[in-house]
């Protein structure tokens, strides 16, 4: 006994930390997100389709996603964390991109779009979980796990912009395709402890679903949802307007590296700063941040000002994201995680990403798209004071 012990222990110590699996997960997954985000607005455009068209599509694959987030993350719960379910969601954005890249007719291109939104809608989610678990009893911690997917996102932004201009648009598809597949293989890795210490959850989503009431998180729900929506409206027409200003795919792919290079230090940072002001101070700060940003790219009439409405959506969604997901994660039990985080993320950044593609296109269309940043000001001071309602008790009890 004493002799296979002994035998055991080397290949304990070489076991890689749960931490450091999360961290690597989300380089891989965050550099796909950064080939995509700021360019497919682009390539729908140099599909010939206007601006209602691209809000339509875009709208698509959120509504999509909308509906399989929750789905995705409670099928994870069901199964104790399985990786083959994070595995399976991966797959079917890969499928999702190629049809997309390869897509000559409108209807494929739809197709392509539901397909990689459904197949993504549970990824980050289910990564989220894997990675609270992996930060333990101070869930502030998950900060400077996920900085490493925004410091991954400027490399990819800006690398995939500059490919893009060597190569050509359809290249984007290369990138993210290849970021998926070493997500999936990263995937294979990540385990929840849950799968051994908590009974089986027989119907995740409907118990995770009675948290997010009225009586429970159900005006942090609201408010998240209003905060998003203002943030993915100025996010999914950004790219445009910079065309509009005659800014490059280097340009635009810039702005969002610069976004993501200030993200990456404040996620670090997010422990200490929550220790010292409380994560939800910190959550309210992020959408007042998020107003900013529509400010400023509502007055820019040159690329460079663009830019700099950049640098305080960097820190609006850092703040923001961490101190959400770490609000959620604190009133839910463990064994309901990804169906939660599911839920939260659908809702708020899935709903939003809908409403913002068809409202804003519509939006848009009508008062150009500075007329949607304008929209977009009002939208997140709402939303800041919502959630400053939904957490107010919270935020008093660290007052006292």
């Amino acid at each position: 006994m004493a002799d296979e012990r002994d035998s055991e222990l080397p290949l304990e110590r070489r076991t890689v930390p749960p931490r450091v699996r999360s961290a690597l997960a989300y380089v891989v997954v965050y550099t796909a997100v950064g080939a995509y985000v700021p360019y497919l607005p682009l390539y729908y455009r140099s599909l010939g389709l206007g601006l209602g068209e691209i809000g339509a599509i875009l709208a698509l694959g959120a509504f999509v996603g909308l509906l399989a987030a929750p789905l995705w993350g409670a099928l994870s719960d069901r199964l104790r964390g399985s990786p083959r379910v994070l595995i399976g969601g991966i797959g079917l954005a890969i499928l999702g991109a190629g049809t997309l890249a390869l897509s000559g007719a409108s209807w494929t291109t739809f197709l392509g779009a539901a397909m990689f939104g459904a197949g993504l809608a549970g990824t980050v989610p289910i990564l989220d979980a894997r990675a609270l678990e992996a930060a333990g009893a101070n869930r502030s911690s998950y900060g400077p796990l996920r900085a490493w997917g925004s410091m991954s996102y400027v490399v990819s932004a800006v690398g995939t912009g500059a490919a893009i201009e060597l190569w050509g648009i359809r290249v984007l598809f290369v990138v993210l395709s290849v970021a998926l597949v070493a997500t999936a293989i990263v995937g294979l890795s990540l385990r929840s402890p849950v799968r051994r210490s908590v009974d089986l959850v027989v119907n995740p989503l409907w118990n995770a679903g009675r948290l997010f009431g009225p009586r429970g998180l159900g005006l942090f729900l609201v408010g998240a949802f209003l905060s998003w929506l203002s943030m993915s409206a100025v996010l999914t027409f950004t790219p445009l307007r910079f065309a509009e200003l005659g800014a490059g795919a280097t340009i635009v792919g810039l702005g969002g590296a610069i976004a993501a290079s200030i993200e990456a230090p404040i996620m670090f940072s997010f422990p200490r700063l929550a220790a010292r002001f409380g994560s939800e101070r910190l959550l309210i700060a992020g959408v007042v941040c998020i107003a900013a940003r529509a400010v400023v790219a509502e007055i820019a009439t040159e690329p460079t000002v663009l830019l700099a409405a950049s640098v305080f959506g960097g820190v609006g969604f850092a703040l923001f994201f961490v101190g959400g997901v770490t609000y959620v994660s604190r009133r839910v039990p463990r064994e309901l995680a990804a169906t939660a985080q599911g839920i939260f993320q659908g809702l708020a950044n899935s709903l939003s990403q809908v409403t913002a593609a068809l409202a804003g296109g519509a939006v848009a269309a009508a008062f150009g798209i500075q007329g949607l940043f304008g929209v977009s000001i009002v939208l997140g001071v709402v939303g800041a004071v919502t959630l400053a309602l939904a957490v107010r008790p919270k935020v008093g009890a660290l007052a006292r």
